[in-house]
């Protein structure tokens, strides 16, 4: 059952998904509220709905004009539902028009609130925020009841899944379960209601698989965002307060994007293309010239930005690990493609030298480990060479010497990618590199590598220490699970295992 949601989930991708969720948690409200469940009419719930996701959408449209930043129809209406989720459904005049400031603060402080064209806060949380201290109209939080509950956790733990963020959201609630039991305690108060009261009567799972989880203004790390997942869980608890200002949802993950803005990297890049080229069937090599050079680690990845008339239902963004090394001036993304492929896999073909692509939020742990002594093995599948080839490029560049092996899987001999990195690898600095063809009834001749499958065989022959190494492994999420099973199997703990999925979004 759960390799069948890992299957769907990989074929969605990360805003889509979103969208769904929260589109269902609407569509279930609405029924609720018809039959007495909620305080409102389905009739005001729609109509908020409506006039948020048009205003959202006309807005973000708007400042992307004038600030020439592509704009992302999901991000927008995303945001939209959100508010629409926090923010009681408008029944009066002045209730529409605190959803209006709502809607235009929200995509206002993506633009104007942002540092190196990048955004700082949660729209939709320093929206109602602002709204609070202006306005005096606060959000009320109203999708966190009982009868909702059940469609939160589903969704939710769906999204954190997908993001691999389910330890995020586990630090987060039970940091403020352990704060909510300390300070009842404290107080005098029975723990058990408070926490019943924390559990089934506010946002905190919505809050914290909805919201805390968003890419964009969460740190880059594991660890940076478990820091993070404590300190927004310490002030998510209501009875804190600074002088007469009570903590709220909203102002506590606002002050926790204050400290994600601080550890994170600032840079978000326009990307021009200076050439592609072809490494086997259905590969092609990006080469972008960035408006300013990136800072970042080899082995992490970007969220590009690749606006294109008729976007399909997979959007215009697309996480991309850098097959570049930050010694490289040029950016080099590398990119599998398929048969009916993506309205977005589509446009990044038919780019040329005047296309402008936008790449943003530097992040990931897939990184090589800080003592230079550690012994390695990197596992790769297709084009999931990329983040290996950023490592070897750096390690050439710097000239460092590793104990790597490198383990690489194809189905053909030509789909074999960035060989004039591999084969430097291996004369200048030792490292050795097994290939093996997946497809036995395609085999060249004169080929000399392993044919099949990684299996525990081929790693006992060219890997005799293999319980003393640390294994990478890159490629589509059915072959790295495929691949963590065989180390497994061979009694590799799991923290000598580090995996780098990547959806197969065509």
């Amino acid at each position: 059952m759960i390799a069948k949601i890992d299957y769907l989930l990989d074929r969605v991708t990360m805003y889509r998904l979103v969208l769904y969720v929260l589109i269902a948690l609407i569509g279930v409200a609405t029924v609720l509220a018809y039959f007495k469940f909620l305080p409102f009419s389905p009739l005001a719930l729609l109509a908020s709905t409506v006039v948020l996701v048009i205003l959202c959408w006309a807005t973000n449209t708007i400042f992307g004009y004038f600030f020439e930043v592509p704009t992302n129809i999901e991000s927008a209406t995303i945001t939209a539902l959100i508010l629409t989720l926090i923010i009681d459904p408008a029944q009066t005049h002045a209730s529409f028009q605190f959803l209006g400031w709502a809607a235009i603060l929200a995509m206002a402080s993506k633009y104007i609130l942002a540092l190196y064209k990048k955004h700082i806060f949660n729209p939709a949380a320093i929206a109602v925020v602002i709204t609070s201290f202006v306005l005096g109209e606060s959000a009320s939080w109203w999708i966190g009841t009982t009868s909702m509950l059940p469609l939160v956790l589903i969704g939710g733990l769906l999204i954190a899944r997908k993001l691999r963020q389910i330890d995020l959201v586990i630090v987060f609630s039970v940091t403020a379960l352990l704060c909510d039991c300390v300070i009842n305690l404290v107080q005098g108060k029975s723990a058990l209601t408070e926490i019943n009261q924390l559990l089934l009567l506010s946002p905190l799972f919505f809050f914290a698989t909805v919201m805390l989880t968003e890419p964009l203004t969460a740190p880059p790390t594991r660890r940076l965002r478990q820091l993070y997942a404590v300190i927004t869980g310490i002030l998510f608890i209501p009875q804190l307060h600074i002088g007469s200002i009570y903590l709220t949802p909203e102002l506590a993950l606002v002050l926790g994007n204050v400290f994600s803005y601080l550890v994170s990297p600032k840079q978000r890049v326009v990307l021009r293309l200076s050439r592609k080229i072809k490494m086997g069937p259905g590969m092609l090599d990006f080469v972008f010239k960035p408006s300013q050079k990136l800072a970042f680690v080899p082995g992490q990845y970007m969220e590009f930005t690749l606006e294109h008339p008729h976007a399909d239902s997979r959007g215009n963004r697309r996480y991309f690990t850098l097959a570049s090394s930050p010694t490289e001036n040029n950016v080099h993304v590398g990119v599998r493609f398929y048969e009916q492929g993506s309205s977005f896999k589509n446009a990044m073909q038919r780019m040329d030298g005047k296309t402008k692509i936008v790449a943003a939020q530097i992040a990931g742990d897939f990184t090589l480990p800080s003592d230079p002594k550690q012994k390695l093995v990197f596992i790769a599948g297709g084009i999931g060479i990329t983040p290996f080839r950023s490592m070897l490029k750096y390690l050439l560049d710097t000239r460092q010497r590793r104990d790597i092996i490198l383990l690489y899987a194809n189905r053909y001999a030509n789909e074999i990618a960035y060989k004039d990195i591999l084969n430097s690898a291996h004369t200048q600095l030792g490292i050795k590199t097994f290939c093996t063809l997946t497809d036995a009834t395609a085999v060249p001749r004169d080929w000399t590598g392993f044919v099949g499958r990684l299996n525990e065989q081929m790693i006992l022959q060219t890997i005799p220490d293999y319980s003393e190494r640390t294994y990478y492994i890159s490629g589509p999420p059915d072959m790295v699970r495929a691949y963590e099973e065989v180390l497994k199997n061979m009694n590799i703990k799991n923290d000598q295992i580090k995996k780098d999925f990547f959806p197969r979004l065509v």
